[in-house]
């Protein structure tokens, strides 16, 4: 145990902090996140959608003598998926198209097959 309380103190508060905005940070996905403010184009609304995607991760560890740590880590990313057209002639949802994903999935499939038909 460490020798001086205020030391354990201030150590036990920096983790609760660490926890908490790490937490705030994970829960902070709403719906103004994945839909953009609709765009007017004459008769017609149009709004964008997104994915988003949210990792993270944290620990903390010490030793017999109150020797101790922690760290953490995240990630968000967004990406579009999706247009929403809304007009007089009703509304359409369409998609969006990530060409370099399509590209990667297809060249690490060709890979795969060029791989497994080797010998």
């Amino acid at each position: 145990m460490n020798e001086n309380p205020s030391v354990d103190a201030t150590i036990h508060e920096a983790h609760r902090t660490t926890i908490s905005s790490g937490l705030d940070q994970l829960m902070n996905v709403s719906a103004n996140r994945v839909f953009a403010e609709p765009v007017r184009v004459g008769d017609r609304v149009v709004i964008p959608a997104a994915a988003i995607e949210c990792s993270g991760g944290f620990g903390f560890g010490g030793d017999s003598r109150s020797n101790g740590g922690g760290g953490g880590g995240g990630h968000q990313v967004g990406r579009p998926v999706a247009i929403i057209e809304a007009g007089p002639s009703g509304v359409r949802v369409k998609p969006v198209v990530d060409f370099t994903r399509v590209g990667l999935t297809l060249v690490a499939a060709v890979l795969t097959v060029w791989r497994a038909t080797r010998k």
